[in-house]
């Protein structure tokens, strides 16, 4: 794994917050631990994103890493239970799984890889989710401007694209909390998921 040259062991980062956006070692943790949790989705074996998350550790962090860390290995522990518990292998219901443990960013991750393949209008119906997730993402950390910006790129394409996210039964909800710019995400809807 590439190590950022500005993480040393036993560094006190200046950073009050765990920000991607701001800081360079935040973003190479969530960028990283993402990646090794869709990677891991995709095998439908958790030791990658745990053997990635403990070579962070391994370094050290402060507390504001140390505890993002943890919080997202704990996610991705309920993510993959809640996905066997439902046996999903639909790649589309597994990001409802992702969505409603609201792990944005990975669900962006997870639809890209879909989003990249995919063609037409259910290419565009995603890239709206993909924003939607965004909205989120910015929302987290207090990036008004992109959270409008996204937001109505989102609803456009959700609104036009509808038809090609039937998988979401309550897509109408996202679309009104997405115009709202209510800050509190809704709860994804398939039958195929199993509450805890």
């Amino acid at each position: 794994m590439k190590r950022s040259p500005a993480f040393t062991p036993n560094k006190k980062s200046s950073a009050a917050r765990f920000d991607p956006f701001k800081d360079r070692i935040s973003r190479d943790i969530r960028n990283s631990l993402s990646k090794a949790f869709s990677d891991a989705l995709a095998r439908m074996e958790q030791s990658g994103y745990r053997d990635v998350a403990d070579n962070w550790c391994a370094k050290n962090p402060s507390e504001i890493y140390l505890k993002y860390i943890q919080n997202r290995v704990q996610r991705y522990d309920r993510v993959f239970k809640q996905i066997k518990a439902s046996q999903l292998d639909e790649a589309l219901l597994q990001c409802l799984v992702i969505w409603n443990n609201e792990l944005f960013f990975e669900v962006h991750d997870h639809l890209e890889g879909i989003w990249i393949q995919a063609t037409g209008d259910k290419r565009q119906a995603l890239k709206g989710l993909i924003k939607a997730a965004g909205v989120y993402i910015h929302n987290e950390y207090g990036r008004r401007q992109a959270v409008k910006s996204l937001s109505v790129k989102s609803q456009n394409l959700i609104r036009q694209y509808s038809h090609s996210l039937t998988f979401i039964k309550n897509l109408d909800v996202l679309s009104q909390k997405l115009i709202a710019l209510d800050p509190i995400p809704p709860r994804l809807v398939n039958p195929a998921l199993r509450e805890d």
